[in-house]
């Protein structure tokens, strides 16, 4: 696997397996699989519109290297390789697309290309791209701090920011990841923390916001995690690890308290694990 993300309101966790080359779907405590798109070149990242039940994904397979999207529910009488609502949004200047990541309020979707060291944008039908930043090593995962207006992303070198218009580029992390540099990125803005995988060292990392207070948080039972998502309300991590073809979670270190929609504080968890084969 290397994509994932997940639909909490629904108790699902979606994911995109480069092994069978689909998109597929559980319940969050991975059971009631379900393929939900075949027959896809070789897809990466993922990315929700819950509100518009949808979901966004890229593709590198050779000779389909696209950006796509489809409702979270296939269409009655049709099979995940038969169903007709697939949206081919980008199909030119593409070469290695990996991370995306939406901004539903504005219309807007954000992805990395691992080999053109971009990141780029468009409207959520494709259309209007532009080229944010560019000119760096191999970017990988992508996230947006929306309320702040700040996009994160993953790249050879480390962790970087940006304003969501590719201004103000600031180092977060620095670190040579290595050619199995980190892939996935995601935030909990409410606790202003980064998460993310390293798979060259087989752990679970984060970090504040501004790259201060580095934590390894799980550093056994990984063989090259790559891609992770939050579920910041119940206090889990969720991510795939590529070698063993697992998706796993673990408690996050805490659990915001909320009143009122706002984090009053956090509670300590014991970091539980639990994982499942998908």
């Amino acid at each position: 696997s290397r994509g994932i993300a997940l639909d909490t309101p629904a108790g699902k966790i979606y994911w995109s397996d480069q092994g069978t080359n689909n998109i597929q779907r559980a319940n969050l405590d991975g059971t009631a699989i379900e393929s939900l798109v075949t027959g896809l070149g070789d897809p990466s990242g993922i990315a929700l519109d819950i509100c518009a039940g949808k979901m966004y994904w890229t593709d590198f397979g050779t000779g389909a290297v696209k950006i796509q999207r489809a409702n979270l529910q296939i269409p009655d009488g049709e099979t995940p390789s038969t169903r007709t609502d697939i949206d081919d949004l980008i199909t030119t200047g593409l070469d290695l697309p990996i991370g995306i990541a939406l901004d539903t309020s504005a219309g807007k979707m954000y992805w990395t290309d691992y080999n053109l060291g971009k990141i780029q944008r468009a409207n959520l039908n494709g259309t209007a791209i532009e080229d944010l930043v560019t000119g760096f090593a191999q970017a990988t995962g992508i996230a947006l701090d929306i309320c702040a207006g700040k996009m994160y992303w993953t790249y050879l070198y480390g962790i970087q920011r940006a304003n969501l218009d590719g201004s103000g580029i600031e180092d977060v992390i620095d670190k040579n990841f290595g050619s199995a540099q980190v892939a996935g990125i995601s935030l909990d803005t409410s606790l202003g923390k980064i998460y993310w995988p390293t798979p060259s060292e087989d752990k679970i990392q984060r970090a504040n916001l501004g790259g201060t207070n580095i934590e390894d948080l799980i550093t056994t039972v990984l063989n090259f995690p790559s891609a992770i998502a939050l579920d910041t309300s119940a206090g889990q991590m969720y991510w795939t690890d590529f070698n063993t073809n697992k998706i796993q979670r673990a408690n996050m270190p805490e659990k915001p308290l909320y009143d009122n929609g706002y984090v009053t504080h956090a509670i300590p968890q014991c970091s539980l694990q639990y994982a499942w084969i998908k």
